[in-house]
């Protein structure tokens, strides 16, 4: 695979990419519909063929550019159950050479036995074992070019012209998102449902949210939905599957994708998911591929609880005003300084530094 990297973009050819159509037609054959149950298996099979190539052109980047920076391990290298069940997820992503990446493995293997349906999930002990060792949970979302991009940026089909491939991205950016679906409901029927709307529902679904109104509700609900989201890491990708090429436009942490500025948003497709969900971001706001090391760059990781009523933040997940709290529901930032950019937790806890021994005087 060819694979190019312009203005932190990663483009592809795939002309030699060769699928394993088993692989394709086991997935089609479990697959369980959430929103078309009357899709032919002919379109499923061409949906998955996408979301396979779109894993396969990340994965080969990784190998190609990354690979003294970042470890990686597929859903599909992991899985046990023959292509049965669906997957929470594409690839585990770390550090090269900081983690034994076994115990996850097989965490995620008993998660997958321990499964009664066709939708897998991961158990808190083995979301704890990632967020410990600092292990990522990525999710790849691949799109077809539409033709109303390529249209509207002037492109005339050819990918050799880097002035009109750049322009077509610039258009994808400025007109598609990056996203994910909500934790309390992933479909509602009105055309006004409301960010307001949402935050009442969560509202009657989690007790803890009931003394909350106004702008502190939609903050401690956006709260829950980052502690309920599987994935860490959100990578997008677009494909022209004539042309056998695809982009990757970029990546988003759950953190900034679920941020106070994230919107709700329907994305309605005929015949398809009419009703769907969706918390958006524009893709203009999404960091280049090759930056995607810079989550594991060294520093002090910090703690704190979303359920405190006090503004503290700490360096160790035993001290004692947060051990009590689940360890996939700690809220993490990868230094002080992002700490206190989220407005809310300002303050080094005492307990935690003057113990560690470099204490600064803050309190």
């Amino acid at each position: 695979m060819q694979i190019t990297l312009f203005d932190h973009i990663a483009g592809a050819y795939y002309g030699d990419l060769r699928m394993d159509d088993s692989i394709v037609e086991q997935i089609v054959e479990h697959t369980e519909e959430t929103w078309q149950p009357d899709r032919r298996d002919e379109e499923r099979g061409s949906n998955t063929r996408q979301g396979k190539v779109a894993e396969e052109i990340v994965e080969q980047f990784f190998l190609q550019f990354l690979e003294d920076k970042i470890a990686m391990k597929s859903y599909d290298d992991i899985r046990n159950d023959d292509f049965e069940k669906h997957a929470p997820f594409d690839f585990l992503i770390w550090k090269k050479g900081t983690v034994d990446i076994k115990p996850i493995v097989a965490s995620i293997q008993r998660d997958i036995n321990n499964t009664p349906n066709k939708f897998v999930h991961l158990s808190e002990h083995t979301r704890r074992l990632c967020k410990d060792a600092n292990v990522k949970i990525a999710e790849v979302k691949s799109t077809q070019i539409r033709e109303d991009l390529k249209r509207n940026s002037g492109f005339s089909g050819n990918y050799e012209d880097g002035k009109e491939v750049r322009k077509l991205i610039n258009e994808i950016k400025s007109k598609d998102d990056i996203f994910c679906y909500p934790y309390f409901t992933r479909s509602v029927s009105s055309r006004d449902y409301s960010m307001e709307d949402y935050c009442q529902l969560a509202k009657q679904q989690e007790n803890s949210l009931n003394p909350f109104t106004g702008e502190k509700l939609r903050k401690m609900v956006l709260e829950l939905e980052v502690i309920h989201q599987c994935c860490d890491v959100f990578i997008r990708v677009y494909l022209d599957l004539m042309a056998k090429r695809g982009f990757i436009i970029g990546w988003l942490g759950k953190e900034h994708l679920l941020d106070y500025e994230v919107r709700l948003k329907r994305m309605p497709k005929r015949g398809k998911s009419e009703n769907a969900l969706y918390f958006t971001k524009k893709l203009s706001e999404v960091e280049g591929i090759d930056t995607l090391p810079e989550l594991f760059e060294d520093g002090l990781e910090v703690y704190a609880s979303p359920y405190t009523t006090t503004n503290f933040y700490h360096c160790k997940t035993d001290c004692k005003y947060i051990r009590n709290v689940k360890w996939e529901e700690l809220k993490v930032f990868t230094s002080e300084e992002q700490a206190r950019q989220n407005g809310r937790y300002t303050k080094r806890c005492l307990n935690c530094f003057d113990n560690r021994g470099d204490y600064d005087g803050e309190s």
